[in-house]
């Protein structure tokens, strides 16, 4: 397993209110799709759930999902 599974999932939670909330009600079933070690799944599912809710809320992630948003509507980046 890699750093960038771990890193997927962080960014998924912060960008994805849907899978944030899903992340913290039912993390095994949520985590099932990603190829995880049991310390990453044990490390993801100890994130505190208020703070992630703050950094997906803040000001600046707000401002770049936007931005990415708009580009992508634009036709200049693809969104996988």
């Amino acid at each position: 397993m890699t750093r960038r599974a771990v890193e997927s999932v962080i960014g998924k939670a912060a960008l994805d209110e849907k899978f944030r909330h899903a992340l913290f009600s039912d993390p095994d079933a949520t985590l099932s799709g990603f190829t995880l070690t049991k310390t990453e799944i044990h490390a993801l599912k100890a994130i505190d759930s208020e703070s992630l809710e703050y950094f997906a809320n803040c000001p600046g992630l707000l401002m770049a999902q936007s931005m990415l948003a708009l580009h992508h509507e634009n036709g200049d980046i693809r969104m996988e």
